[in-house]
């Protein structure tokens, strides 16, 4: 009988740390898409307020091949060849977020890759339109960047 019942917690704690484990993963999941969308936010609003007298941009770290993301730099400057190193803000993203699909060439066209995205001086808007697909986890998120530079997540 003891071991009937011993067998029983085991099973509802094993349960009990699955259910804690998914909904977690799912907290993570929003919380990568929410970054993002409020870094881009924050590189456009710096551009549209003129600070620093420049434009601001984006640079999304990522591996070309797997995906997977380490970091995005808010910088100052008209590209992130050219940015003023001093000012660069750095977000570190987490291990589990990968960019499934990075397409930010505007008209032309893109290899799914993109790395950059440039905010004009006072306008906020940006050539660098287009989506960018984060998955994190089992949760999948688009982020549209229209010419505007205003990021919606869906």
């Amino acid at each position: 009988m003891e071991i009937v019942l011993s067998i029983g917690v085991l099973s509802a704690l094993f349960f009990v740390g699955v259910q804690a484990e998914s909904v977690m993963q799912n907290v993570l999941a929003g919380r990568g898409s929410r970054q993002m969308e409020s870094v881009l936010a924050t590189a456009a609003q710096k551009a549209r307020n003129g600070q620093n007298g420049t434009g601001w941009g984006v640079y999304l770290s990522y591996d070309n091949t797997t995906k997977i993301a380490t970091q995005a730099v808010i910088f100052s400057g008209n590209t992130y060849a050219a940015r003023d190193v001093t000012k660069d803000l750095v977000f570190p993203l987490g291990r589990t977020l990968r960019f499934t699909n990075v397409s930010l060439s505007g008209a032309g066209v893109s290899s799914g890759v993109d790395h950059e995205i440039d905010f004009a001086y006072l306008s906020g808007a940006t050539v660098q339109y287009g989506t960018i697909t984060i998955a994190n986890f089992a949760s999948t998120t688009q982020i549209t960047l229209p010419a505007t530079g205003i990021a919606v997540r869906q």
